[in-house]
């Protein structure tokens, strides 16, 4: 639609105009002049343009997270059926951005990926709204942060741009001399950066074949394939391999080992693979890893949330955890917390004698961690 304004010649403008202005058109023998200005879905910007598009009563979105030229909705049940209209201004409004997709069912899967509709597409011209499919080439984005280049397909593997920061706090933690063991890595986030600002060594594993997949790419696009192996396995037998792998040499010679645990709905009860896993002839207490640990808990209040994540480990590990420092990584939703507590393997519980765990069978300990990992919500 258009809007049409009108200021100066008539009785009713002059009323409009300022007392200052008047005096000062007045003083300098001013002629004032009336103007027609036309206004349309061109001039105004996306939360304009909604503003006049949508019932009265249904709100504009006020946030979106962004992932390269992707957009990820989360849309109230008010505003969904108004979805293709608030995709297609999004496009409209921002020629950066090239599909749109809302969430349309919760985490399930040991992956941490999610169901969603597809409500504009202007980077494959598919038709919409669709159902994402697998692999779908809408989805296929490219992104930088933290100085580095990712790639991925946000329809099969997980990313939350909304960590950037954290990604980044964590990582101008490491030094050259530290060895990383990233056991839930993703496509990279914090790999891959440790590896490019430090050139630190790193070993990278996830269980999603996909995250590997496209891990393995931004390893070579940041050029960092001398510094990062990457594995697909479940945490457990990463954790395990990695120190068989280690022999009798203790990595990091001259810095720290760090254990990345980024799977903040399950990260906790996973502290169970640390118990009894390192030979202390081989690890002296000081060269234990230091493991940084990621886990949501349903409080408003650091300090509880704090005591809650580290219950929940201690009780996995089986031992106390002492030396523990938190930080807040973000508000979830109202009161719940994603915290990441850092603190040193306790030599106790790292050389605990602990009966023979392979009798799961092939494929036991990465069941152990779908089961877990199905109630990750991802966010």
């Amino acid at each position: 639609g258009k809007e049409e304004g009108t200021g100066g010649g008539g009785e009713e403008e002059e009323e409009e105009i300022p007392e200052a202005v008047r005096q000062f058109a007045a003083k300098h023998e001013c002629t004032l002049l009336s103007h027609t200005l036309t206004f349309d879905y061109s001039n105004f910007t996306f939360d304009e343009a909604l503003r006049r598009l949508l019932p009265s009563g249904v709100e504009v979105p006020g946030s979106f997270e962004t992932i390269g030229h992707v957009v990820h909705l989360n849309l109230r049940p008010p505003q969904e059926p108004y979805r293709l209209l608030i995709a297609h201004v999004l496009v409209d409004k921002y020629p950066q951005l090239k599909t749109v997709v809302n969430k349309v069912g919760v985490i399930t899967n040991e992956f941490r990926v999610f169901q969603m509709e597809i409500l504009a597409d202007k980077h494959t011209n598919g038709p919409v709204p669709r159902t994402a499919g697998e692999a779908d080439g809408a989805l296929e984005t490219t992104l930088r942060q933290t100085n580095c280049t990712f790639r991925l397909n946000f329809g099969q593997v997980y990313w939350n741009s909304r960590l950037e920061g954290e990604h980044k706090r964590l990582v101008q933690s490491f030094k050259p001399q530290d060895e990383i063991w990233d056991m839930f890595a993703g496509i990279g986030p914090f790999a891959v950066p440790a590896a490019k600002m430090h050139k630190c060594r790193v070993h990278a594993n996830d269980l999603n074949p996909q995250s590997v997949h496209y891990l393995d790419k931004n390893v070579a696009a940041n050029k960092v394939q001398k510094e990062v192996t990457t594995y697909n396995a479940c945490a457990r037998a990463f954790l395990r391999q990695r120190v068989k792998d280690c022999g009798d040499t203790v990595p990091a010679t001259g810095g720290s080992v760090h254990c990345v645990m980024n799977l903040p709905a399950s990260a906790p009860e996973f502290m169970d693979a640390f118990r009894g896993a390192f030979p202390p002839s081989v690890w002296p207490p000081d060269s234990l890893p230091r493991v940084h640990l990621y886990a949501f808990s349903k409080n408003s209040e650091p300090l509880v949330c704090e005591a809650d994540i580290k219950a929940r480990a201690e009780a996995a590990l089986g031992f106390p955890i002492p030396g523990v420092t938190s930080h807040v990584v973000r508000d979830v939703a109202p009161k719940k917390l994603m915290l990441c507590l850092s603190f040193k393997i306790p030599p106790e519980a790292a050389y605990d004698a602990m009966p023979e765990t392979g009798k799961e069978g092939k494929g036991g300990e990465g069941e152990r961690e779908r089961k877990r990992a199905r109630s990750d919500e991802g966010q």
